[in-house]
């Protein structure tokens, strides 16, 4: 009797068997296997078998004990023509990889740290150049004076990071969270941070060439921080969330700027249009204002403590809420 060869396990089927029914026998015994990179082999070709193949997929994805076979299955579900495959996979949280010591696993050679748990940790001054750190939880790391150049950060979650004076060259960062992050001194020629979130954080003092990708509002505040900005007409623009903290805006028309939560403490404003602005919620503690056109500025919410201003400038602002120069708060 003649026998066929399955593309999945390797083993023998019946000839003149029907061939779907046989695949889908294979893919659920491999997927019954010990040995993971068999389970996830039979993931990559689960598909073509339709609804009940899907379903493998997906049981594979939410209840397989590792991670490496959950994130094929993922991965294979969001790389699928099936629109809902994909929506399936867009939906779905994957666990995040308890990774222990990552310096010893790096210097050992390995350099896959996907999706890796990392909140908090303490990474300062370490060699992680050439890894994947892809959506890897970063959280309040310390990697100040790490080597980072060409990681792979692609969506990863830096928020409150301290990247000081690490080395990010050619690193991406596409997507990335660094709202909070301190980049203060950090090397960020040529990396791509396209896409990625940099509300407050700091940008004074970054290395960065003309190959680096940025959005052109983070551009923007890159440029004005670090005086490489004509800083004088910046009307309109939209700098929200921006730590300009320590800025020289002197004599700068801010008129109608959304300025809403950004940083703009100890700030140099002498003599700044800001009729119409928006600084709501903005940090102005300390920020030098005298002189500074505040018509019509929406000043809710905003912390004005230790604030320089000159007679009679709340004659035509929203107060609501603010912390006024003396601490108290505006009804």
């Amino acid at each position: 009797m003649a026998e066929t060869f399955d593309p999945v396990l390797g083993g023998q089927q019946l000839a003149g068997s029907d061939p779907v029914m046989g695949g889908l026998v294979a893919v659920e015994q491999a997927l019954d296997s010990p040995d993971p990179k068999v389970r996830i082999q039979a993931i990559k070709g689960a598909l073509k078998y339709g609804s009940r193949g899907a379903e493998l997929v997906i049981q594979a994805m939410r209840n397989d004990p590792n991670w490496e076979v959950q994130f094929a299955a993922w991965e294979t579900l969001l790389e699928a023509e099936d629109p809902q495959h994909v929506q399936v996979a867009r939906s779905y949280r994957l666990p995040l990889r308890q990774v222990g010591d990552v310096r010893a696993r790096y210097e050992a050679g390995e350099r896959d740290f996907r999706w890796a748990q990392l909140s908090r940790a303490d990474l300062s001054g370490a060699n992680l150049s050439g890894a994947d750190l892809s959506r890897a939880n970063l959280i309040s790391a310390k990697l100040s004076g790490a080597n980072l150049n060409q990681a792979k950060l692609s969506g990863a979650d830096l928020s409150g990071a301290k990247l000081w004076q690490a080395n990010l060259s050619r690193a991406d960062l596409s997507r990335a969270n660094l709202n909070w992050a301190d980049l203060s001194g950090a090397n960020l020629r040529g990396v791509n941070l396209q896409g990625s979130d940099l509300h407050r954080a700091t940008l004074k003092g970054t290395l960065v060439s003309a190959e680096t990708q940025m959005d052109p509002k983070w551009r923007l505040v890159w440029e004005i921080v670090n005086g490489q900005a004509n800083a004088k007409n910046l009307s309109g623009a939209d700098l929200s969330g921006a730590d300009l903290s320590g800025a020289d805006l002197s004599g700068a028309n801010l008129s109608g700027t959304n300025l809403s939560g950004a940083n703009l403490s100890e700030a140099k404003l002498w003599q700044a249009n800001l009729s119409g602005a928006d600084l709501w919620q903005a940090n102005l503690s300390g920020a030098e204002l005298r002189e500074a056109n505040l018509d019509g500025t929406d000043l809710r919410g905003a912390n004005l403590k230790g604030a320089k201003l000159s007679p009679g400038w709340n004659r035509f602002v929203d107060l609501s809420r603010a912390i006024l120069p003396d601490g108290t708060i505006h009804p």
